[in-house]
C-alpha cells in the first residue's frame, strides 16, 4: 500500500509540474523575464521527476501495476509524456519566435536613420545560387511608399538598394556585395568624396575612385555614405571600415579596402528607407 500512495503522489507532483511549466512558458514567451530563473529551475526539478516517472512505469513497475490497475497506470503514463512532448514542442516554437523578434527589433530606431521616413521589411526569398547571391526579395512594395534606388539598410549599416519597380507588396534588393553597385562614400575625419563598389560575396569593397594619396587615412577608420548633393543616399549611413590601405601611384590615388559593417547574408528583416533619390548616379 505504501508503494501505490507514494507512485499516488509521484504522479501528482508531476502533473502539478507539468502545470506550472506551462505557465512559466506562458510567461517566458511574453518576455516576462523575472521568470525566466524560475522556469530554469523548474526544468531542473522536473528532470528527477521523469526519472521517476520513467522508473516507475519500467518492467518491475509494471508488475505492482498488473494487481492494482495496470491499464490505468499505462494511460496516465502515455498522457505525461505526450504533455511533456507537446511543453518541449512549444519551448522549441517560442525560442524560434523570440529569435525573429529580436530580428525585428534591431530594425527598430536605428540611430542614424533622424527623420527619413522609413518601413520595416522582411526578407521572404533570397537567390543563394552560383551564379546570384546577390538579390533578395522583401514583402514591401510600392504600396508601402517603395520606390526603385532606395536605400536598405539594417542596424549594421547599408546592405543595398531597392533595384527595379517593386510590385505592390514586393521588392527586389540588390546588395552591397554586387560588382555593379556603388556607393559615394565619406572616410570620417576627411573631405573626400571616393567611389566604393561591391566585389563580390563575403568579400570587402573596394574604393578606388576620388580618394588623392596627401588624404590622411587609415585603417581602422570608419566610411559612411558621403550624401553629397544629388546623390540616391542619405549621409552618414554606415558603410564599413577600412581594413586596407594602398595607392595608386600613377593615378595618385588611394586604394581602400573596406569591410562592411553590416552583414548581408542570413537577413530575416531590412528597413528601407523612404528616400528619393534625385539622380541615377551613386
Amino acid at each position: 500500500m505504501a508503494t501505490g500512495t507514494r507512485a499516488g503522489r509521484s504522479r501528482v507532483t508531476l502533473v502539478f509540474l507539468l502545470l506550472s511549466s506551462a505557465t512559466l512558458l506562458t510567461l517566458d514567451a511574453r518576455d516576462f523575464e523575472p521568470l525566466q530563473r524560475a522556469e530554469e529551475a523548474l526544468a531542473d526539478a522536473i528532470s528527477p521527476f521523469r526519472s521517476a516517472a520513467d522508473r516507475l512505469f519500467d518492467p518491475v513497475g509494471d508488475a505492482w501495476a498488473g494487481i492494482t490497475g495496470y491499464d490505468e497506470l499505462e494511460d496516465q503514463n502515455r498522457v505525461l509524456r505526450e504533455e511533456l512532448q507537446k511543453l518541449e514542442g512549444q519551448r522549441i516554437l517560442d525560442s524560434d519566435a523570440a529569435i525573429r523578434l529580436e530580428s525585428l527589433l534591431d530594425e527598430l530606431g536605428l540611430p542614424y536613420v533622424q527623420d527619413i521616413p522609413n518601413v520595416v521589411a522582411e526578407v521572404v526569398s533570397a537567390n543563394v545560387g552560383n551564379f546570384d547571391r546577390y538579390s533578395l526579395q522583401v514583402n514591401r512594395g510600392s504600396g508601402d511608399g517603395i520606390r526603385n534606388g532606395m536605400p536598405v539598410i539594417t542596424r549594421g549599416g547599408l546592405v543595398g538598394r531597392i533595384d527595379g519597380d517593386p510590385g505592390r507588396g514586393y521588392s527586389q534588393v540588390t546588395l552591397l556585395t554586387d560588382p555593379g553597385f556603388e556607393v559615394g562614400v565619406l572616410v570620417v575625419g576627411t573631405d573626400d568624396v571616393a567611389l566604393a563598389s561591391g566585389s563580390g560575396h563575403a568579400e570587402p569593397l573596394m574604393v578606388t575612385k576620388g580618394l588623392e594619396v596627401d588624404t590622411e587615412v587609415a585603417v581602422g577608420d570608419q566610411v559612411v555614405t558621403s550624401g553629397v548633393d544629388r546623390s540616391r543616399y542619405p549621409p552618414g549611413i554606415p558603410i564599413g571600415t577600412v581594413a586596407r590601405v594602398d595607392f595608386d601611384e600613377a593615378r595618385l590615388l588611394q586604394l581602400l579596402t573596406v569591410e562592411p559593417s553590416a552583414n548581408p547574408d542570413n537577413l530575416s528583416f531590412v528597413t528601407v528607407l523612404l528616400y528619393d533619390p534625385l539622380a541615377d548616379g551613386p
